[in-house]
């Protein structure tokens, strides 16, 4: 899987649960080229953000042991090699062979999940990487007739992989695979997230149980909180420093209120480009409200340095659980409002060049 990829597939995979039935065992045995004997191989699951098992391979072979409640996201990780294999798994006995320099290639039996996992990886995946390159590019680009031609290159693509998906998700209906995609691709295609209801009504059975069907189920329920045109509730939580700080304290400003995290890779892919826009409105009635899901203060510290961010951030460093995420039922990152001065929404989620147009537009 490239690299690109993997930051919308693999870094922003954790999402809150509280699903508690009987805990299921899932064993991985794998039999890798290309792995040093004694190398610590971990296997990260990817719904809880935490190391479930770890193993020293032999022979380039190892097993992986854990409990498992639902079908879900796992992250398989070497100690000094840069390399993550991910697997849709659940309830399975999997058997993984092939080379860790070729994780495409490697071959899986045991979980049907995985198999379908990769058939949809097969199809998106260079559709993906194409989309975010493109992307990349416009975002660069200052040449307005060249940009205007690669945004229109992104509008095509973006219709491509939602259609590709729909006759993807018709076909898979009851599969927490295809909600999996669903709730990724909720996060990076407004069209998706606007008409989320209608998809997540295509689906049936297990399709509409686990985490993935949660999350969204919950989002939907939220999905009135934060719309375009309400008024958005206040709120208040610490800063950096420990104090409170309140969003009508900002009243009579236009106002970002971006929802983030240092371990996002997401969301510090985005960062550069809301460090581009608050630069160039800072200084005309607009600022920027940070609200971090981290737990590790020093962490989150450290990507507000490194990331140059320059304004308001703030945190209870309660991770899925921080208070104002779950009042506004933010159930995944990066995620955004912008508010004029009176506090009315009147963009969500804009990124890249859309944010500055939308401030464009109302700030002369």
């Amino acid at each position: 899987m490239k690299s690109n990829t993997k930051k919308i597939f693999i870094a922003c995979l954790i999402v809150l649960t509280s699903f508690h039935i009987k805990a299921q065992s899932l064993e991985i045995t794998a039999n890798l080229k290309n792995v040093p004997d004694n190398m610590k191989v971990t296997l990260l699951d990817g719904m809880a953000n935490k190391d479930v098992d770890s193993a020293v391979v032999m022979g380039g072979k190892f097993v992986l042991k854990t409990t498992t409640e639902n079908i879900g996201i796992y992250v398989i990780s070497f100690k000094t090699i840069r390399i993550q294999i991910p697997i849709f798994v659940g309830n399975d006995k999997i058997t993984m062979e092939g080379d860790v320099q070729k994780v495409p290639d490697i071959i899986y039996k045991g979980s049907v999940s995985q198999e379908l996992y990769q058939s949809f990886m097969k199809n998106l995946d260079p559709k993906m990487i194409a989309y975010f390159n493109i992307m990349t590019t416009a975002n660069s680009e200052k040449n307005t007739a060249k940009k205007d031609s690669l945004n229109k290159l992104v509008e095509l693509q973006t219709k491509n992989i939602i259609n590709d998906y729909l006759a993807l998700s018709k076909k898979y209906n009851e599969s927490p695979v295809t909600t999996f995609f669903l709730f990724q691709f909720a996060n990076i295609f407004p069209a998706i997230k606007a008409s989320l209801t209608e998809y997540y009504a295509l689906l049936q059975g297990d399709a509409k149980k686990g985490p993935f069907a949660a999350v969204i189920e919950k989002s939907l329920q939220t999905a009135e909180v934060g719309k375009v045109g309400s008024v958005m509730p206040d709120f208040k939580q610490n800063d950096v420093n420990g104090k409170s700080v309140s969003l009508t304290s900002f009243k009579g400003k236009f106002v970002l209120i971006d929802f983030w995290a240092s371990w996002c890779g997401p969301c510090r892919a985005e960062n550069p480009n809301v460090v581009k826009t608050f630069n160039k409105f800072k200084d005309k009635n607009f600022t920027i409200l940070s609200v971090s899901l981290d737990q590790d203060k020093a962490k989150w510290l450290e990507a507000i340095k490194k990331d140059g961010l320059t304004w308001t951030h703030v945190s209870d460093l309660k991770y899925w659980n921080n208070e104002v995420a779950v009042q506004f039922g933010v159930q995944s990152i990066p995620a955004s409002y912008l508010i004029d001065p009176n506090g009315v929404v009147i963009g969500r989620d804009l990124r890249g060049d859309d944010l500055t147009k939308a401030l464009e537009a109302v700030i002369k």
